[in-house]
């Protein structure tokens, strides 16, 4: 037995995806998951047809989702930029449309240790409590009024050269800030985003290894994972 099989075996296995699906909390952009062929209607096998936005659901942004940066696109950015070691900021108590403050990342560290290059850090804000898959006006409590981080901690983060940031909503940026700040400094920095994530509760404050590889989509500019963290 290969030791990185070891390692995997003495590890548990915890899912930070939503499942795509009718009704999920999304902008108005259709999302079909059509039937194709049908062992009921004849055929040999049964296969779907899907049409899906690139930032449905748990998904990633890469850089050059944002406009006017000649960042790379998902297919340009090599597969370990979408792996490494998980940090999580406990952030449940941010009301909405709050800011996380510099102040409390540097006061995480404080407590759990220096933010490290290479780092994937998460920011738990309990806001998956929001999602619901009964499409209508009450599913779209998840999409507005989310907290987020600030300008100044996008900054930070950047700064210490982090993998990736990410969060348990609908965008990292506060929805207070229209203009999203904390795109705006990550995503030209090369540091790549992840929203919509789910159970991050689960996760210890650090010390989980977590993978969120998307589809290798020619120019795409996201793209839905299914991410997981090996504790």
């Amino acid at each position: 037995m290969s030791s990185l099989r070891k390692v995997i075996e003495g590890c548990r296995v915890v899912d930070l995806s939503h499942s795509l699906e009718e009704g999920m909390p999304r902008p108005q952009v259709p999302y079909g998951h059509i039937p194709w062929k049908s062992y009921e209607k004849g055929d040999g096998f049964n296969t779907y047809m899907f049409l899906v936005f690139e930032h449905a659901g748990t998904h990633v942004d890469a850089p050059v989702h944002l406009g006017g940066v000649d960042g790379p696109s998902i297919d340009e950015i090599p597969v370990e930029r979408w792996m490494g070691d998980c940090y999580v900021l406990d952030m449940t108590h941010k009301a909405e449309r709050e800011f996380v403050s510099l102040d409390e990342v540097k006061k995480w560290e404080v407590m759990h240790g220096e933010i490290e290059a290479g780092a994937m850090v998460l920011f738990r804000f309990g806001w998956e409590r929001r999602w619901t898959t009964e499409y209508g006006v009450e599913n779209q409590i998840y999409l507005r009024d989310n907290p987020g981080i600030s300008e100044e901690v996008a900054q930070y983060l950047a700064s210490r050269k982090v993998k990736l940031v990410g969060g348990d909503v609908p965008t990292i940026d506060s929805d207070a800030d229209p203009e999203e700040h904390a795109h705006r400094v990550l995503l030209p920095a090369g540091v790549l985003i992840l929203e919509n994530a789910a159970n991050l509760g689960k996760l210890p404050p650090r010390g989980a290894f977590m993978f969120a590889a998307p589809l290798k989509i020619k120019d795409g500019t996201g793209c839905p994972v299914r991410a997981f963290a090996f504790i």
